[in-house]
């Protein structure tokens, strides 16, 4: 075979690889564009709709972290029409993942030094409160609030709480965090 035979040979080769190789690059970047950005949660959404700015980072950074994995989300809210970015802004927020469910709601308040918030996680286990607690709140100080209901508090975050509530069926957990200052 002469030099230009094998030279048109390697070029059959190299050309439709390059080609490949060109275009696979091209689709790649095309998907990557076209992802969609991260989702936020419909009560950050609601609150900015409706007006609320002095509490909205609190809102999202406490949203994003409460609704991380909930594949399901709606909302109901209530705010002053008149003046939402002087006045409370609260929000009940239901979140699903397959079968599972829970509530977050959300209750902002403006302060002068920022925001008061009281923020609760409603959620059920299908199991009994004892075993919840000595899996998830070990070393947690408790008491009982009344028979049925026993109150966990973090030891590392003040103002946050976990209340145990025994059913027939299993254990309705409460988690509740309140600050007058949220952030500082």
């Amino acid at each position: 075979m002469s030099g230009r035979g094998i030279w048109l040979g390697r070029l059959a080769v190299a050309v439709p690889l390059s080609l490949i190789g060109f275009l696979a690059g091209h689709v790649a970047a095309a998907v990557q564009r076209q992802s969609p950005p991260a989702k936020e949660p419909l009560v950050v959404a609601a609150a900015r709709t409706v007006g609320v700015k002095r509490c909205l980072p609190t809102i999202s950074a406490i949203a994003q972290r409460a609704t991380a994995g909930a594949t399901m989300q709606d909302i109901i809210v209530d705010w002053d029409r008149k003046v939402p970015d002087e006045a409370p802004f609260f929000s009940l927020t239901g979140l699903g993942n397959g079968t599972m469910r829970a509530v977050l709601t959300i209750a902002a308040i403006p302060a002068p030094a920022g925001c008061a918030v009281l923020v609760e996680r409603i959620s059920f286990a299908a199991r009994d409160c004892a075993s919840v607690a000595a899996s998830d709140l070990a070393g947690f100080p408790s008491g009982q609030l009344i028979a049925g209901i026993m109150v966990y508090q973090n030891p590392k975050q003040a103002g946050e709480t976990y209340s145990l509530i025994s059913n027939n069926n299993g254990c309705l957990i409460l988690r509740r965090q309140a600050s007058l200052n949220w952030g500082q």
